[in-house]
């Protein structure tokens, strides 16, 4: 297999991370999972890091690049975190300057929601978009978006920091603002919201999983969060169709867990919230369709989206060779 097609991947999660070795054209070839210990501080996770990596290199020594998906605030073209809250302690890290000092190749580091939309352009459900949305919908709130074929960047290569944008006065506090997006559109906030509403119902140790179960039994204390939860993901989706007329919106890891209801109440509130459209096509609210693969190959999209476009670089600048080259 050629050197290029062949990548390293780390998956930075505030509860899991994973190291990944797949291809360009998004397989899987090992993996390995482990508890993030986020609170032990970016060092301690970055060792653990290296640890599952160096084991995988010993059985895939020739990756082209190193590609990792973690949540923001972030530079990306610097690969520079900035005090992501579900990551304690990871406060102005040259992440990107570290992995390429150690491994000596090419590291592309992204901000998790646009890395989930590369993997979901190159091989879900954004395929054939010119114009697209994901939103994370986990542990926090992120959206990556795709307007006229390019992403949208802040000017140190942001994403959209659409979970910090408040939506109403009242709503769980959430990494502190109460009543933004993450308060009613991320687990954290589902479940503060579930406490909230019915303390009776849902207590202190309720998760995700439990306020799934109820809603899928049909209790309506379950039913009333998460159709609460999906009325304003609509009106998040609602604002996102207002500026940037996405034809998809594709929404992450809650979409596979919580019923159908939930997409239904967003797709619902949309359609109230937003101009009818002038060629009679509503923008379609969807799951991932990468499904449980979507975190591994959101660690490889960035490095094929990167190489993609050094290849078109190189065809009129043959001196820019490396994939981080394109993205200074």
């Amino acid at each position: 297999m050629a050197q290029q097609e062949l990548y390293l991947g780390w998956d930075v999660g505030g509860t899991k991370s994973a190291a990944i070795v797949g291809t360009a054209q998004g397989e899987i070839l090992a993996r390995k999972q482990w508890p993030s210990q986020a609170h032990m501080g970016h060092e301690h996770m970055l060792q653990q890091f290296l640890l599952h990596a160096r084991l995988l290199l010993k059985c895939f020594p020739d990756v082209g690049a190193l590609g990792v998906s973690i949540g923001g605030p972030l530079n990306t073209i610097t690969g520079v975190i900035y005090s992501p809250p579900h990551l304690l302690g990871w406060d102005a890290v040259p992440l990107k300057g570290k992995l390429a000092e150690i491994f000596g190749l090419p590291v592309v580091v992204e901000h998790d929601a646009i890395a989930c939309l590369q993997a979901e352009m190159l091989w879900g459900a954004a395929r054939g978009c010119t114009h697209a949305a994901y939103l994370t919908a986990g542990t926090g709130c992120g959206a990556g978006v795709l307007c006229a074929g390019q992403i949208v960047r802040g000017p140190q290569g942001q994403s959209p920091e659409i979970g910090h944008i408040r939506l109403a006065e009242d709503g769980p506090d959430v990494y502190g603002k109460r009543g933004c997006v993450e308060s009613f559109c991320s687990g954290e906030g589902v479940t503060l919201l579930a406490q909230e509403r019915f303390p009776k119902k849902f207590g202190s140790r309720t998760d995700l999983f439990e306020i799934e179960r109820s809603a899928r039994a049909n209790e309506p204390e379950g039913v009333a969060v998460v159709k609460e939860s999906g009325h304003y993901l609509g009106r998040v989706c609602a604002m996102l169709c207002d500026m940037f007329y996405p034809q998809k919106i594709v929404i992450g890891s809650m979409a596979r867990y919580l019923p159908e209801i939930w997409l239904e109440q967003a797709r619902a509130q949309l359609r109230q919230e937003i101009m009818r459209p002038q060629d009679g096509v509503w923008p379609q609210i969807v799951p991932a369709q990468c499904a449980e693969r979507l975190q591994d190959l959101s660690t490889l999209a960035p490095c094929v989206c990167a190489q993609q476009k050094n290849r078109d670089y190189s065809a009129k600048f043959p001196d820019l060779h490396r994939i981080d080259t394109v993205l200074r």
